[in-house]
């Protein structure tokens, strides 16, 4: 039994954490002594110097871990029961840790278990070293073994101290198939061990002779058919006069059934039947996990609630039977599991509803998200040979911090948002709070209206000339990306640009830009308009498609427009982001004889040892740094600094953004190459472009 005052070693790095442990254990009645350590060396001495009751260890350490903790108390103080009171722990390393030999595991937004926690493994610890004592007197009659070891139900193994199967007895061939003379002399991981997992082994048998009791420890063990068994074992060893080792005495117990049974009733408890994903038990303890980790690690960003009711699978059960709306409901659990991203949850919430909880950076992506699953969601279903089935569904939003600070009250008021979405005949969606409603709407409402305007070719291209500050003549144009909008009129880039990026969809835009300015260019060439460069941008998600060389190269073909005269800009960011990846691609596109410039440049961080290995012909002051050059002494420095740059590279240098004579004239007089904007021309329709090139190639 343990003394009055309990000694406890903590290993935790928070002193407030440790006084709130302490808290708790004084409040239950428990009185204690505790020690705080949070590096290994402190937690080595403090167990052999301190000698502690129990060992309370979090996780996770910025330099230790809780882990190796337990580790070390196995091999040193065997006796010493070890807890984890952690923050961080998920069920997989939970189990995890069990199965290494912790007793149990407290989160620290649950300590009210901590008291009953501690007393119970006190309690095993306890009955662990009676235990101990007990296969000790048992070890000192050894010679009974040998008398009982083969008619004893218990499987039972006697190994050398090379690891040698020696005896083997009736139980043990019985529940793996193998005989005795098919494993006598065998190293015992290389029959009962996949290839894979034996040198693993092989190290663990080493360390057995370091033992001073029987080791218990738990391990899958292959059967003569294939089959893998769940085996308990109890080992303890015969001693030579010397004290070394001479045979290792395994008694094992196979709990294969015990530990399906186990797994089965843990699944059951914690996840549905007919989908497989986590109940709504289980999404409440990753609701709170997900909430006290932003807490605790101050993540940005927000935590947002998803309630997905699927009523239309009410309709297929009237009309079609339980049968199919089930099918119908798996259907749609495994179309919403393909949306869902790392760190986030996807649950049955009810009968005929899903919860999603997911950590975005910025509200907008909830947006985007909740576009996703009506999207995907609104897909017919086939079912049992029926087309054409589909499942009407609404969908509520709630927001952490901002709607609730539990997992309750969050899914809570996810209902509510959804019942509101459920009556509302305008809108399939609705937030909680209801002032986020118009914003995420409109912003909805764009994503679609700019899938249909891909659809429907609302887009159209303007060109802006560009012009030779060394010739005054016209020498290319930037084919600028325009949406005509039926109803709204034109629609600024800036606008839906940024929406084509989130989507994805800026990836097929991209390819049609970038064919009709081939085409259009080509068409000017047969015009008369020759030497005439197309500069085309590249998007960065563009820019990272495998096949973008390939789509170049089907683009120029196609329309038969040469190489030389396409000019294709990419953003610094985009061709910073993996470097060595962009030299590569570049390298692809220069090799067809293609025109590269980079865009914006200054406005990213590039680095110039990357730079200078870039395949381009071309920077591009932005237009930030053009604006105020004749007020502005840095942003003239600037623009002296780029011109500069790409003077010492070989490259030449446009300047975009020119307004007035004075840019124009600094510009000119710093050595610029081209310059483009709004001096010379506004963007120009294709017609009113065709006109200017034919009549006036020149500018003086």
């Amino acid at each position: 039994m343990r003394r009055n005052t309990l000694k406890i070693l903590m290993v935790e790095d928070d002193p407030g954490d440790v006084e709130l442990a302490r808290y708790e254990l004084t409040r239950a009645g428990i009185a204690c002594d505790v020690q705080q350590v949070d590096t290994e060396d402190a937690f080595v001495d403090a167990l052999s110097r301190y000698r502690p009751d129990i060992v309370l260890g979090d996780f996770s350490l910025p330099d230790f871990d809780g882990m190796s903790a337990l580790q070390i108390v196995q091999q040193t103080a065997p006796d010493t029961p070890f807890l984890f009171v952690s923050g961080t722990m998920g069920e997989e390393r939970a189990i995890k840790a069990l199965k290494q030999g912790a007793y149990d595991y407290v989160l620290k937004s649950n300590l009210a278990r901590l008291p009953s926690a501690v007393e119970r493994a006190l309690q095993e610890a306890h009955q662990h070293q009676i235990r101990n004592k007990m296969e000790q007197a048992l070890q000192a009659e050894r010679n009974l073994l040998s008398a009982i070891f083969d008619t004893t139900g218990a499987l039972g193994l006697v190994l050398d101290k090379e690891g040698r199967i020696v005896r083997f007895n009736q139980a043990a061939e019985r529940t793996t198939g193998y005989t005795l003379s098919q494993v006598q002399g065998k190293y015992f991981w290389d029959v009962f061990f996949p290839a894979e997992e034996r040198e693993p082994v092989r190290n663990q048998f080493i360390n057995w002779h370091v033992q001073t009791q029987p080791l218990q420890y738990q391990s899958r063990w292959l059967t003569a058919g294939g089959e893998r068994r769940e085996i308990l074992w109890l080992t303890t060893f015969l001693q030579e006069d010397h004290g070394s080792a001479l045979n290792y005495v395994c008694s094992g117990i196979d709990i294969t059934q015990w530990r399906q049974a186990e797994d089965r009733v843990h699944r059951l408890s914690n996840y549905d039947v007919l989908t497989g994903l986590p109940n709504r038990s289980l999404l409440r303890d990753r609701l709170e996990q997900g909430i006290a980790r932003v807490e605790r690690e101050r993540r940005p960003g927000l935590l947002a609630v998803i309630l997905i009711g699927v009523r239309g699978a009410i309709a297929v059960r009237e009309g079609l039977g339980l049968q199919l709306s089930e099918d119908a409901l798996v259907e749609a659990s495994r179309r919403l599991a393909g949306l869902m991203q790392r760190d986030a949850t996807l649950a049955r919430f009810g009968d005929t509803s899903f919860a999603m909880v997911l950590h975005v950076p910025e509200q907008d992506q909830i947006a985007m998200a909740v576009q996703e699953i009506i999207d995907v969601l609104d897909l017919p279903y086939l079912v049992d040979g029926h087309e054409g089935v589909y499942l009407e569904s609404n969908i509520g939003v709630t927001i952490y911090p901002n709607d609730g600070d539990s997992g309750d009250a969050l899914l809570q008021a996810a209902e509510v948002a959804m019942h509101r979405a459920m009556e509302n005949v305008l809108e399939r969606f609705q937030f909680y709070t209801p002032a986020l409603n118009g914003q995420v709407s409109h912003r909805l409402q764009m994503a679609s209206h700019l899938r249909h305007a891909v659809r429907k070719k609302e887009m159209l291209l303007h060109y802006q000339p560009q012009v030779s500050l060394q010739s005054g003549k016209i020498v290319g144009v930037e084919a600028l990306l325009r949406w005509q909008h039926p109803e709204k009129g034109m629609i600024s880039p800036m606008e839906f640009i940024p929406l084509a990026e989130e989507t994805g969809l800026i990836v097929p835009i991209g390819e049609w830009v970038l064919r009709t300015a081939c085409e259009q260019a080509q068409r000017w060439h047969d015009l008369g308009v020759h030497g005439l460069t197309m500069a085309v941008n590249l998007s960065a998600k563009q820019f990272a498609q495998k096949n973008l060389a390939a789509m170049v190269r089907q683009a120029l073909d196609d329309s038969g427009f040469s190489s030389h005269c396409l000019e294709l800009e990419l953003t610094e960011s985009a061709s910073m982001e993996s470097p060595e990846k962009s030299i590569e691609v570049m390298k692809l596109l220069k090799a067809m004889g293609v025109r590269l410039s980079i865009d914006d440049f200054g406005t990213g961080y590039s680095n110039l040892n990357y730079l200078k290995r870039f395949p381009v012909d071309q920077l591009k002051i932005d237009r930030s740094f053009v604006r105020d050059v004749g007020t502005d002494a840095d942003d003239l420095a600037i623009a002296r600094a780029v011109i500069a740059l790409a003077r010492s590279l070989h490259l030449e240098v446009l300047a975009e953004g020119v307004e007035d004579l004075v840019q124009y004239e600094i510009m000119k007089e710093n050595g610029c190459d081209k310059v483009q904007g709004y001096y010379f021309s506004t963007p120009l329709a294709v017609d009113e472009c065709t006109r200017l090139l034919l009549a006036r190639s020149t500018f003086s």
